[in-house]
Parts: structure tokens; C-alpha cells; sequence
């Protein structure tokens, strides 16, 4: 991401799930599928941090919610997509009930390398390189609405607080993360891409069948119930991206939707344990409801914004790791918990939900409305303290 730009990188992810798609899509034995896999998982390597931090580099800081929010929303659409395509693949016959759904993920990954072409580099990225003069035309490019003078106080500050953290001494970035300075960073981002998973999200994707099963459905409403929860997960995404993101402060809705998500946790919990099967199937719809509510929450934005610029590829890059390895680990434990413990799986992310908005309400400081130099300084990081001090010709 910080070597060949924010926008290659999303090309070159792009490519290698063209590349995955069709090579599962024309798998003849397990190597070749394996083959595949490998390529999708290096480009969601590639595509899953880089997107959130190109788009809050590009974005405004009063729209950055809305702007960085929109992956989220991307995420359902691709979620709720793949769920109709698997329903639909249970009514084929053979191959084709797994071929066609593979081949499925070809056209949005073409279209997003087509796209990706046309993009502009991010203006942080091409100043982190000193190529002042094109940053600085990305910069009226987009901001040009704002007025010539806002743009290059913009840029200068933009330059200066770039400038500024190069002069400082750093070790490797990797190791940088884990300084004194920077680990409350750190351990702030890893901890929100990780909520994704261990607030229950990820084993409600990925255990769906399991969980409505023991709510008394089989079969082909399995699939079709999956599809409709992917439906659920594109309205909560449009309540946040358009209603929300920007709306309301980053601590407000971090915190509410920790606790919300909690609360919702334990009333399915609470229905699975007193409706269990097929034993009351109003019963079984309202745990179907509840986890329909439980779609309603993914933020990428304080991930993309917390980060310095010199470290925000690899600071991502690192969270994103951790949150797989979660993924993992999930995977694997989930189908076993729920065999052993069944509903009491669920106060595990009850606990953690409780638990991530009390350290989000003690530790995470508010950022919205601010630049992303000025997040900077929310974490004691040495600023340049106004951008009309700052002329563009000392960057130059």
C-alpha cells in the first residue's frame, strides 16, 4: 500500500480476484481450487484495508463518515448479493449449483479493476513522495468547490504535517506500532476490527444454518433466510451511512452500538433458551428478527482515520491481520461451541460487546469534523499549529 500507491494496490487486489474467481470457477480437482482460494485471499488482502484508508485520504473531513462508511455499505451489497446467488444455485443441478455462484464474483472485481485505472492517487500519498505538483492538483481536483484559498491552506498543512513526521527518527513501522507513542493506536484499531468478529457478526455469517436450525428451520429456508438477512444487512448500512456516520459522533455511535448489539445478543440468547426448535415457531420468528436487528452495525472510519500518515498502510494493513486470524479461530471454534454449549455461545460476545464499549467510552477520543493531521494531535502527536502559517512554498 505504501510502496506502489493506495490506488495499484486496489488494482493489483482486483486482478488477483479475477484471477481466483476463475480459477475455482474452473477447478477440476482440489489443488486447483486451493490454487484459486490462495488468489482470493491475497486480494482481500489487498482490497480490505487499502479501500478505507484511499477513501478517507480523498474525502473531506465533514463527509469522511459518510465517504468511509460506504465500504460497510459495499460489504452488505456484496454479502446480500452472494446470498440470493447461493439460493439460487440450491435449485441447479450438479456442477453448476457451486460453479455458477464462483463465477458470480468475476464481473464486480473486473469492474473495480476497469475503475481503478481512472482513480486519482491519494494527495497524501504523492506528498509522502514529494511530488508536490501532482498532489497538489489531486487536492483542486476534488476540493476545488471549497475555494482556492481553503485548498492550499489544506495542502500546506497537508505537506508540513507530512514533512514534520519525516524528520522524526523511527525504527521499522512494523515495530513502531508497538512504541510508546503509538500502541494506544494500535491496540484502539485492533480492537475495532476485531469487534467485527468477536461481536458475534462473523459467527452469525458464517453459522447461519447452524443458528436457524436450532430455531426450527431446515432446508432450503435456511438458504432463503440467509438471503433475507443479507437484505437486513444493506438497510442497517444505509440507516448508518446516510443517517448516521456523519450525524452523530464517532464515541456516540461506537459506544450505543456496543451496547446496543448486547442487549440484542441477549434477548436472542434468551429466545433460543425458552423456544428452542420447533417447540413455538412465533417463538422462532421473533429469534429470526432479532438476528435480522443484529446486521445493523459495520464502521470502517476509525480505523481509516487514527493512524499517522507514515504509518496508516501498515497500521491498517497490521489490524486487518489480526482480524483475520480472528476470522480463523472463529471459524473453527464456532460449529464446535454451538455443538457443546448451543445458545450459551452467545454470552461470550455479550461479554465482549459490554466490554468494547467500555473501553471505547474510557480511551477513544472524538474525531469527526476533524482533518486527519488534526486526529493527529487527539493522541499527543506534534502538529503543525495552523495551516494560515503554513505557506506552500516551503513544502516546494
Amino acid at each position: 500500500m505504501d510502496k506502489i500507491s493506495r490506488r495499484w494496490t486496489l488494482l493489483l487486489g482486483s486482478c488477483a480476484s479475477v484471477a481466483g474467481a476463475a480459477l475455482q470457477t474452473v477447478a477440476a480437482n482440489p489443488e486447483k481450487m486451493i490454487i484459486g482460494r490462495a488468489f482470493s485471499g491475497f486480494s482481500t488482502c489487498c482490497v480490505y484495508p487499502t479501500a478505507p484508508v484511499y477513501l478517507a485520504e480523498l474525502s473531506l473531513p465533514e463527509n469522511r463518515g459518510f465517504l468511509v462508511g460506504l465500504k460497510g455499505l459495499m460489504n452488505t451489497l456484496g454479502f446480500f448479493a452472494a446470498g440470493w446467488v447461493g439460493y439460487a444455485g440450491s435449485f441447479a443441478h450438479g456442477d453448476l449449483q457451486w460453479r455458477v455462484p464462483l463465477a458470480t464474483q468475476i464481473p464486480p472485481a473486473l469492474l473495480l479493476a476497469i475503475m481503478t485505472i481512472f482513480l486519482p492517487y491519494s494527495p497524501r500519498w504523492l506528498a509522502m513522495r514529494e511530488r508536490y505538483d501532482e498532489a497538489k492538483k489531486v487536492m483542486y481536483l476534488l476540493h476545488h468547490h471549497r475555494g482556492d484559498e481553503v485548498v492550499e491552506k489544506e495542502f500546506a498543512e497537508m505537506c508540513s504535517q507530512i514533512q514534520l513526521e519525516a524528520d522524526r527518527k523511527k525504527s521499522s513501522k512494523l515495530m513502531t506500532l508497538f512504541t510508546r507513542r503509538y500502541i494506544r493506536r494500535t491496540l484502539l484499531v485492533c480492537m475495532t476490527v476485531n469487534c467485527m468478529k468477536l461481536s458475534g457478526s462473523n459467527v452469525i455469517q458464517n453459522c447461519q444454518s447452524i443458528m436457524y436450525n436450532s430455531l426450527g428451520y431446515e432446508g432450503q429456508t435456511v438458504l432463503l433466510i440467509g438471503a433475507l438477512y443479507g437484505f437486513m444487512a444493506v438497510i442497517g448500512q444505509v440507516i448508518n451511512v446516510f443517517f448516521i456516520a456523519d450525524h452523530w459522533t464517532r464515541r456516540t455511535t461506537v459506544i450505543s452500538g456496543s451496547f446496543c448489539l448486547a442487549v440484542l445478543l441477549a434477548v436472542l440468547t434468551a429466545l433460543s433458551e425458552r423456544f428452542p426448535g420447533e417447540s413455538n415457531p412465533h417463538g422462532s420468528r421473533a429469534g429470526v428478527a432479532f438476528i435480522f436487528l443484529f446486521a445493523f452495525a459495520i464502521n470502517w472510519v476509525l480505523v481509516a482515520e487514527i493512524f499517522p500518515l507514515d504509518l496508516r498502510g501498515v497500521g491498517v494493513g497490521f489490524s486487518v491481520s489480526t482480524q483475520s486470524l480472528t476470522a480463523i479461530w472463529l471459524s473453527y471454534t464456532a460449529s464446535l461451541a454451538f455443538d457443546a454449549i448451543s445458545w450459551r455461545f452467545y454470552f461470550v460476545f455479550i461479554g465482549w460487546n459490554v466490554c468494547a464499549g467500555t473501553i471505547y467510552f474510557f480511551f477513544l477520543p472524538e474525531t469527526r469534523f476533524l482533518s486527519l493531521e488534526d486526529v493527529a494531535a487527539k493522541f499527543g502527536d506534534e502538529i503543525i499549529a495552523s495551516p494560515k502559517e503554513v505557506k506552500t512554498d516551503a513544502v516546494e
